[in-house]
């Protein structure tokens, strides 16, 4: 395949061509080119330095002639690169062309381009900060609406321009033909935080707490260390059981956290923070550190006690389970780590979207598995150039899916836990590996077992 003459340049090659253009461009052109070549270039052979001379002046020529190329098409494939993998032409081939824009709050919204995969539909979106620094490498979308949900996640920034390129994926795409994107708040300028704490631990726990049954919550947020909880003895469900009343300690940490409530139960500590419910405050870790040793909560959860209703959708009391031994935890340090953000930018970004063009798929008949945990069965069996999509019905929880093509390009991935209340129902499940041509496959695998691809 004929090679362009840029493809031969290394770096300050590339450099000294750029210096001497007598067109003016920006940096941004500058990394285009770069980037656009860096990989092509690892690929070619060495060539005498003779040839390479005079490829210098043949390219300087032609490169008024290549800074065109650099528009729309090299955006998106930067776009997609990022968020799926190397064989962006698949996805460029396969992607409408959009034009909307809306402006809000002095920041626009430009729809770049979009494109169906079974019911998930794909859109690459830009949002460029027209009066300010709003945006930035950290930028992370709060709020958004298109079809059911899903994910919106920023793939890239150019600070020359202020432009964050977004890709929004969505599911319910085929309940629906035409669809609407809406962003309503994002936030930005991540700035991480660390502090260390030496509560009076024993005067903390020496009144007498009040417990109560969190399970009457809609909705316990946290998490849990299923190893960790294991070795103690106790489940998820138990521990939501035994939540300390907020505000009966109300210990000030400092002007932002507030220690609310504090007590053992079965040997283990639970510590209840109040943490300022508003956008801006994003994450929050807490570890005790006695001496050198860090110790994690291994389970956490919200208690949603006289919670105000708030931008957030958080509860106001956050609670933390340790295993400390109480002697140990006089001696303990709270250290609090996390991150806040510098901006919350709320506004109404709307643009009307028509139905996108489809990604070709393939279609596999459906399947019964034997499995350790019994029999499974795949229904609905849809595979595209960047998912694998299916119905299933048993238990798919320590089930490994391995994709395998005629390249030798391999993709794996081990479900270790499948949301599932009940296993005669049948659930969906997706994995999106990358981005590969699906007339490539050779093989899919669930446990070792092949599936009948023809």
């Amino acid at each position: 395949m004929k090679k362009h003459p840029l493809e031969y340049l290394d770096d300050t090659q590339l450099d000294e061509l750029l210096h001497y253009n007598e067109q003016p461009f920006d940096k941004k052109n500058k990394n285009n080119i770069h980037q656009k070549f860096a990989t092509k270039k690892a690929l070619v052979k060495k060539r005498n330095q003779r040839r390479r001379r005079w490829l210098i002046s043949g390219a300087t020529a032609a490169l008024a002639l290549i800074l065109v190329g650099f528009t729309f098409r090299d955006d998106l494939s930067v776009a997609y690169k990022k968020r799926f993998g190397n064989q962006t032409e698949l996805l460029l081939l396969n992607s409408d062309k959009l034009s909307q824009n809306v402006t809000d709050q002095g920041l626009e919204l430009k729809a770049v381009a979009s494109f169906k995969d079974g019911s998930n539909q794909y859109l690459v979106s830009q949002l460029t900060d027209l009066t300010g620094e709003r945006l930035d490498e950290s930028t992370m979308i709060d709020r958004w609406q298109m079809f059911g949900g899903g994910n919106t996640q920023m793939t890239h920034y150019d600070a020359s321009t202020k432009t964050a390129t977004l890709v929004t994926s969505a599911i319910g795409a085929d309940d629906t033909p035409n669809s609407g994107f809406q962003l309503t708040a994002f936030t930005s300028g991540k700035k991480d935080f660390a502090t260390t704490y030496q509560p009076n631990w024993q005067n903390l726990l020496q009144a007498k707490k009040s417990w109560i049954d969190l399970t009457k919550q809609q909705a316990q947020g946290g998490g849990l260390n299923e190893e960790v909880a294991k070795n103690y003895g106790v489940s998820w469900n138990e521990l939501v059981k035994t939540g300390l009343k907020p505000s009966q300690v109300n210990e000030k940490l400092d002007n932002q956290f507030t220690i609310s409530n504090i007590a053992y139960k079965d040997d283990l500590l639970h510590l209840q923070l109040k943490i300022p419910n508003t956008p801006k405050m994003a994450a929050v870790f807490p570890q005790l550190v006695i001496n050198d040793k860090k110790i994690d909560s291994f389970a956490d959860f919200s208690v949603d006690y006289g919670t105000h209703n708030n931008k957030t959708g958080r509860a106001d009391y956050q609670e933390y389970i340790f295993p400390v031994k109480k002697a140990d935890l006089t001696q303990a340090k709270l250290v609090l780590t996390g991150w806040r953000w510098e901006t919350y930018q709320e506004g109404d970004w709307a643009i009307q979207l028509k139905k996108a063009k489809e990604l070709p798929l393939t279609k596999i008949s459906s399947q019964t598995l034997t499995t350790q945990q019994g029999e499974l069965k795949l229904d609905n069996i849809q595979l595209s150039p960047i998912a694998l999509d299916f119905n299933y019905t048993g238990n798919l929880s320590g089930t490994t899916i391995t994709l395998n093509y005629e390249d030798g390009t391999k993709f794996a991935t081990t479900v270790e836990h499948a949301d599932q209340l009940n296993h005669k129902k049948a659930e969906n499940f997706r994995y999106e590996f990358g981005l590969k041509d699906n007339k490539e496959i050779k093989s899919i695998t669930f446990n070792q077992q092949k599936l009948k691809i023809k």
